[in-house]
Parts: structure tokens; C-alpha cells; sequence
């Protein structure tokens, strides 16, 4: 009897210890305050256009994403022209890059100034779809070239340089890649329409008719 009463309490002992082991004092630390951000109701006034700019300012020139480039009046009139969408992604650039541009606005626009490299570089083969047709600057002879690579090759490291330009495929004709230059075919020009003159020309007339009517009847 003894032994169950000595083992009970040295059970009851052993579940004390273990619960108070486990359970711990209530936490004294604050809870952690939430802070809810409100959204601006006014916009910022930051200007769009810096007040840097002047009519003394200096032009500048400005990339698009597709590698033209474009001058304007000032840094401003490029800020600008961003916020209002007329040009989209266009970024300010080194001067150099507007070497061909020779006016300001988007009428202006050409590609971007690229300098020859030292060597000519090794361009990569195309398939016969892909070769373009150029011509020289005088307009009278033509050939076919693999592609745009090849083509500055060409206007860096030939002679007289610069002197070819992409036109049209169908002003070479049969030439393949390869072929000596020659004389360039000449595209048939579409006539002009002139609906709207004949149809003043008719007016013309019939007023003109109308008139001499009405004279000869009161003449008579």
C-alpha cells in the first residue's frame, strides 16, 4: 500500500515539474502598432520641363528605340515631347549620334551616326530571300549584297566610300549575289490620277454651256 502511495506521488511530482517547464509567463511586449498608408490624394507638382531651358539653350539629340535619332531645340523640348507621347522612348544621346541629322523635328529624323570599325567585319550568311538590292549614289548602276553587314563593308572599306544605298529588288533584276555592278532597271512610274480635274473640267463646261443657252435666248 505503501509502495502505490509512494509511486502516486512521485507521478504527481514528475507531471508538476514537467507542466511547469512547458507553460511559460504572459508576454509584457506591446503588440507591434499597424500603420495604414493613405494614398496621395494631390499630385506632386514636379515640372515637366526643368527651369534650366532657355532660347539659349543647346540642342540636343535624342535616340529612338528603333535607332534613329532625332534633333531638338533643348533638353526641355525632348522632356517634353516624352510626356505628351509625340515621341515614345526616346532618349537623350551623344551629340555625335545626329552627325547625318541636318534639322530639328521628327521630319529630320534619320539613323543614327555609326562609325566605321577599323577592319571589316565578318558578317554572317544570309538566305537568298534575305539579300537586299543597293544602288549607287548617282542612281545609274546596281547590285546584290547578302545584307546590312556586308552593305557597311562596303561604305567603310571600298572606294569611293559611302557610295551605296538600298533600293528597291526589283531595280536589279536577275542579278545574283556576287555580279558585277550594272545599270540599274528603271521601275515603271504610275500615272498620276486626275479624277478631280475632269470632273471641274465637266463643271467647267456645263456652266459654260448654261451660259451661252441663257445668252442666245435673249438675244432672241
Amino acid at each position: 500500500m505503501q509502495r502505490h502511495q509512494l509511486t502516486l506521488m512521485f507521478g504527481m511530482a514528475l507531471l508538476w515539474a514537467v507542466a511547469s517547464g512547458t507553460t511559460q509567463p504572459p508576454s509584457t511586449r506591446r503588440p507591434p502598432l499597424i500603420t495604414t498608408t493613405t494614398p496621395r490624394t494631390t499630385p506632386r507638382n514636379c515640372p515637366l520641363v526643368p527651369p534650366v531651358c532657355s532660347k539659349a539653350s543647346p540642342r540636343v539629340c535624342g535616340r529612338t528605340p528603333r535607332g534613329e535619332c532625332q534633333r531638338f531645340e533643348n533638353i526641355c523640348q525632348l522632356i517634353r515631347a516624352n510626356g505628351l507621347g509625340q515621341v515614345v522612348g526616346v532618349r537623350h544621346t551623344r551629340d555625335i549620334d545626329c552627325r547625318n541629322v541636318k534639322g530639328i523635328g521628327a521630319a529630320n529624323r534619320r539613323p543614327c551616326y555609326n562609325p566605321c570599325p577599323a577592319r571589316p567585319v565578318v558578317c554572317k550568311r544570309s538566305p537568298p530571300s534575305q539579300h537586299i538590292c543597293v544602288r549607287s549614289r548617282n542612281g545609274r548602276q546596281c547590285k546584290v549584297l547578302a545584307n546590312s553587314c556586308q552593305l557597311r563593308n562596303q561604305n567603310c572599306h571600298s572606294q569611293p566610300r559611302n557610295n551605296w544605298l538600298r533600293t528597291d529588288s526589283r531595280r536589279c533584276g536577275q542579278l545574283q549575289l556576287g555580279d558585277k555592278p550594272q545599270v540599274c532597271i528603271r521601275l515603271p512610274v504610275r500615272p498620276r490620277i486626275t479624277t478631280r480635274r475632269t470632273s471641274t473640267t465637266r463643271r467647267r463646261t456645263t456652266s459654260t454651256s448654261s451660259t451661252t443657252a441663257t445668252t442666245t435666248a435673249s438675244s432672241a
